[in-house]
């Protein structure tokens, strides 16, 4: 037995006979959608592994590729208990959570690279009007663990721009990003991550707005040979956790739960850069036809995006007029 163990034995052998309740053991949830051999699903993973390490009272089960919850499902399932953890991408709340919408602003600059959101997500206000936000639906906000990195648009048939997307039916990625798809002519079609090849594959859809992991990991490259590098929305994944669950914690393991979250975004950090290039390159080997879109375009798309972005204060009050502050700040396009 380790030193650490037997220091925790002893340490609970004291306890019951000071006549102080032991905290048990905890066994927990985690779910996501995410193949295992995804970069999402590593770090999903990775925080698994780490939290167990760091506590050994802890256990945590995995549940990747929706099986136990789907993507779009995480939300209530979590604040209902199905599972204890999930790991979730922000525009698949944005219905239930509309304050998460700033995660989807349509078509950013390219300022907004994957550092520019991570200042974003981690800017200590952020973190407490989430964290509010969340507690509303029993859920406690754990953070964010990684980048979707650019979320672009992968299609069935050749385009030669953006406008060339007017009339077809496409998945979309969530939140606001998926108003902008309607703005552009296009109708919007609800699907999961694992429902994409399918969908494309039969024609229920023409196109998806997905990131380039899922485009390599879920071999979609046949059924959507034409990548139009556009960026619709670049977005975090959230770690949400059961809050009577995370509750339930002792304060040591609440402090091993948050050192696993930062180990896990340290990590994933290091590692995504790496990730992108390798994912980027086998893109657009693997597409037929590869679109590139102008400075003009990129231009032209983040004006007719203005009155999406107005939309997101006006209705959503308050604190969204401050996330709209701060991701105005990071991204370097104050008015």
């Amino acid at each position: 037995m380790g030193e650490r163990r037997m220091l925790k034995v002893l340490t609970a052998l004291a306890v019951i006979i000071g006549g102080t309740s032991v905290v048990s053991a905890q066994d927990l949830k985690l779910g996501h959608y995410f193949a295992t051999e995804d970069f999402r699903g590593k770090t999903a993973q990775y925080f698994a592994d780490q939290l167990q390490e760091i506590d050994e009272d802890i256990t945590v089960n995995v549940f990747p590729n929706e099986s136990l919850v789907k993507g779009r499902e995480a939300l209530q399932a979590t604040s209902q208990g199905v599972v204890d953890i999930y790991s979730v991408y922000a525009g698949y709340l944005s219905g239930q959570v509309p304050l998460i919408n700033v995660f989807s602003l349509p078509f950013p600059p390219e300022s907004y690279d994957d550092a520019a959101m991570y200042e974003m997500a981690l800017d200590p206000e952020v973190v407490s009007i989430l964290d509010k936000t969340f507690a509303q639906f029993g859920v406690k906000y754990l953070g964010v663990i990684n980048s979707s990195g650019p979320a672009q648009l992968f299609l069935s048939s050749p385009v030669e721009s953006v406008s060339g997307i007017s009339g077809l039916k496409l998945r979309g990625a969530g939140g606001l990003s998926d108003e902008a798809l309607r703005e552009l002519g296009a109708s919007v079609v609800l699907l999961s991550a694992a429902e994409q090849f399918l969908a494309l594959q039969t024609g229920t859809v023409d196109g998806i707005s997905t990131t380039w992991s899922s485009y390599i990991n879920y071999g979609l490259a046949d059924v959507a040979p034409t990548y139009l590098a556009a960026t619709v929305v670049r977005a975090p994944y959230l770690l949400l956790m059961n809050a009577a669950k995370y509750d339930s914690l002792s304060d040591e393991q609440k402090q091993s739960v948050d050192e696993a979250v930062r180990r896990t975004v340290e990590w994933s950090r290091e590692n995504f850069e790496e990730e992108q290039s390798s994912l980027l390159e086998k893109v657009k080997t693997q597409a037929e036809t590869v679109v590139e879109v102008s400075a003009e375009e990129q231009a032209s798309l983040r004006e007719q995006m203005q009155p999406i972005y107005k939309s997101y204060t006006d209705d959503n009050g308050e604190d969204a007029q401050k996330l709209m502050d701060i991701w105005q700040k990071v991204t370097n396009s104050e008015k």
